[in-house]
């Protein structure tokens, strides 16, 4: 291949030169420059098509987008992309990354390969993704003596990678439909550069403000591993979002990892919204350079509060003990000479309390993957993908008004007591029913309201107590319900709590 013909406008961790050692004119020695170890490719405009993807073209409203040919006017079934081979600094741990949309019908998947010397492995696949049907990482990978993958992290079994390629497929169903790539990326883990070390090229003192959710007072049945999705959630909606974490958990399900924190679906999640989001490998200074710019981290910890564990990394002011647990930066502060990390940290009983201040070095032990969810600004032109996909429904009330029927248009969508109360392994069924009241709050984002969460009766109709709900709250006169079903749009109706005899 050549890569001279594969160029990228604005990308991340492109090679700054081909010379380990340079002199100037006064014949300094220079350090080496250090191998950047994330690779984001995020414009296609100059990709050589004919050398490089198979049956694939830019997008006719976006020149940096990739998208299936058409072929009198229906889009071929599938296509694929694959980058040239590029240099890394030796490394153990390589996670993808891709932002992509995902029409009904449609699909992507990400592969990567690794060189270890002068052997190349096989590719591994991330599996099958998409925001309209389930998707899952890989059930049973590939048999190779050189590397392997667990759901989202492609390990080197013996020794260490040199070089990375990653390949897209972009996959329809539907003639009409295709599927559109911004994004991927792949991120190492150095061998020969401890990210542990803070190096502190980067000052800061600034915290970015950013909505709170408590991951604890969501849904009952989500709540104990929802914290990717609601770290995520308080990323985007701290921009132009406004999503529920449960509308974003149920667009996020890893069906073989039976769980919603796979990080590379996480991102990719972010990015189908239109927001350019990636997975890196990173150390402060990576978290510090982010902030700077404006926009919160999401990092993967584990951590104690008790000081006794001798098991986990302590933590002063946190909540628990978890071994594994996304929370988001929002910044850093000096306080009485002590340096702090500010996080959203949903691991917390209630939205008020998900805002903390971890003491810096106790954050960095906590933060031992220096894994981060990179989370930039919006795509231009994506403005629409900006909110969640959301329907409009009516609730029928009975005579009681104690059971309501959702009417969508003509249909009546019929929600079982099993779809609500299902329990892992959540499937294409699972459904979450939340609602709230206008209680006179003033809130920046719907998630910081005060939800509850309903159940159905046999005949598949929403229980509600509409008097004995106007009784606690009195002030209130509208309750909003959300009907969050798993990867399809969520539906939103709304209960006048005015006069009951409406």
């Amino acid at each position: 291949m050549k890569p001279s013909k594969f160029l990228f406008g604005a990308t991340i961790g492109l090679a700054a030169g081909l010379l380990a050692l340079y002199y100037k004119r006064d014949k300094t020695v220079q350090a080496p420059t250090r191998k950047p170890n994330t690779k984001v490719f995020d414009d296609f405009s100059a990709v050589d098509l004919g050398e490089f993807t198979d049956h694939l073209t830019l997008a006719a409203a976006d020149q940096t987008a990739l998208v299936l040919e058409q072929r009198d006017n229906e889009y071929v079934n599938e296509g694929s992309l694959t980058t040239p081979a590029f240099d890394l600094p030796q490394f153990k741990n390589l996670v993808a990354s891709w932002n992509a949309l995902t029409p009904m019908g449609t699909a992507v998947e990400v592969e990567a390969r690794i060189s270890r010397g002068e052997r190349w492995s096989a590719w591994h696949s991330w599996g099958h993704w998409s925001t309209t049907s389930l998707s899952g990482s890989v059930k049973q990978d590939k048999q190779d003596l050189l590397a392997g993958i667990d759901t989202d992290t492609l390990t080197v079994k013996d020794g260490v990678g040199t070089q990375a390629q990653l390949r897209v497929h972009l996959y329809t169903e539907n003639p009409q439909q295709t599927p559109v790539l911004k994004l991927v990326a792949a991120s190492v883990k150095p061998v020969h550069q401890d990210l542990m070390v803070d190096e502190h090229a980067v000052t800061v003192d600034k915290v970015v403000t950013a909505p709170a959710y408590s991951q604890e007072i969501r849904d009952p049945k989500l709540a104990p591993g929802i914290c990717s999705p609601t770290t995520i959630s308080m990323a985007l909606n701290r921009q132009n979002a406004d999503i529920l974490p449960e509308e974003l958990a149920l667009h996020n399900l890893d069906t073989t990892y039976d769980g919603f924190g796979n990080w590379s679906f996480s991102t990719a999640a972010a990015g189908s919204m239109g927001y350019r989001a990636y997975v890196a490998y990173t150390n402060l200074d990576g978290l510090r350079r982010q902030i700077l710019a404006g926009y919160p981290v999401g990092v993967s910890v584990q951590y104690t509060n008790d000081p006794d564990n001798g098991e986990l990394p302590y933590v002063e002011n946190a909540f628990g003990d978890t071994v594994g647990h996304l929370l988001l930066v929002t910044g850093f502060t000096t306080l009485n000479g002590v340096d702090y990390v500010a996080v959203n940290d949903s691991y917390a009983d209630s939205n008020e309390d998900a805002k903390r201040l971890y003491r810096l070095e106790q954050f960095s032990e906590a933060w031992h993957s220096r894994v981060a969810y990179m989370i930039g600004g919006n795509y231009r032109g994506y403005e629409r993908l900006m909110q969640p996909n959301r329907e409009s429904v009516a609730l029928v009330a009975n005579d009681d008004r104690t059971a309501f029927s959702l009417q969508l248009a003509d249909e009546t969508i019929t929600i079982t007591p099993e779809m609500i109360n299902q329990t892992e392994p959540f499937d294409q069924n699972t459904t979450t029913i939340a609602y709230t009241v206008d209680d006179g709050g003033q809130y920046d984002t719907t998630a910081q309201q005060h939800f509850d969460y309903a159940q159905t009766d046999e005949s598949g109709r929403i229980q509600l107590d509409i008097a004995a709900i106007k009784q606690a709250h009195p002030s209130a006169t509208t309750l909003t319900v959300y009907v969050i079903r798993m990867v399809a749009p969520t539906l939103v109706g709304s209960i006048s709590l005015a006069d009951q005899n409406d």
